[in-house]
């Protein structure tokens, strides 16, 4: 168990992660996504939703995250989005009024001053521009194939993991309007059970790093047994927080 170190984690990062066309899609559709529009993703790591999107849109794509193994990953991924290094409370290198939609892929958890955080989103946004925040609820964590097969990750995450209203009440705070929450519905997956395994085996998500050895591997032994019985499969549920300018 401790801190998470992202340079490290970004060696592993896309074996265990991809991109989500759901998600995506969402962004595009109701961020209203065009060929000239301006786009900002906070803690984009290896720009997995960053260069799907500026190719689907030939938008202006930004994509920024304070590690610099995860944005040479995805700087060598050869795509017309201009990868930055910045701080994702400051947003201290964006000029004001910049961007048309700004968006976050399960980074808000890792952001301990979202109050500061969003003044600055605010602040770089558009009039009439668009914030996506796609995180997890309370209800989803507890529901979670992790937490069944890992129990330890269920106080962890609860603990990193902002309510739903903190969120909103930030969002008001700083003058944000049109603020609505929402899920999506990203598709059965007939083989959760065998990619939990080989998550959790290389500790690819970062909720891993925060509990022992020794409760991964009963989580994977637990994993194990119950594929003896057959697949195990996870019905894919993301909560996610938009809000406008």
């Amino acid at each position: 168990m401790g801190k998470i170190n992202y340079n490290e984690t970004c060696k592993i990062y896309d074996l265990v992660r991809e991109e989500d066309m759901v998600t995506i899609n969402r962004i595009i559709e109701e961020g209203k996504v065009r060929s000239n529009s301006k786009i900002l993703e906070i803690g984009c790591g290896t720009g997995n939703y960053a260069v799907p999107i500026a190719n689907l849109t030939e938008a202006q794509v930004y994509g920024m995250d304070q590690s610099e193994g995860m944005l040479e990953k995805a700087m060598a991924k050869n795509s017309g989005v201009k990868f930055v290094k910045d701080d994702a409370v400051t947003l201290e290198g964006f000029e004001d009024n910049n961007f048309d939609v700004i968006y976050m892929v399960d980074v808000i958890h890792h952001i301990k001053d979202i109050d500061t955080m969003f003044k600055n989103i605010y602040r770089v946004l558009k009039t009439k521009g668009t914030v996506f925040i796609f995180t997890d609820s309370y209800e989803n964590i507890r529901n979670r194939l992790t937490t069944k097969y890992f129990p330890e990750t269920l106080e962890v995450e609860l603990n990193r993991y902002q309510s739903t209203e903190d969120i909103f009440e930030a969002l008001k705070n700083h003058n944000f309007v049109n603020i609505k929450a929402d899920n999506l519905y990203v598709g059965a997956d007939e083989d959760a059970g065998e990619k939990l395994i080989k998550i959790a085996e290389k500790q690819g998500y970062s909720m891993f790093n925060l509990i022992s050895q020794e409760a991964i591997d009963r989580g994977i032994e637990r994993l194990k047994e119950e594929l003896k019985k057959g697949k195990i499969k996870d019905q894919g549920k993301a909560s996610y927080i938009s809000a406008s300018k």
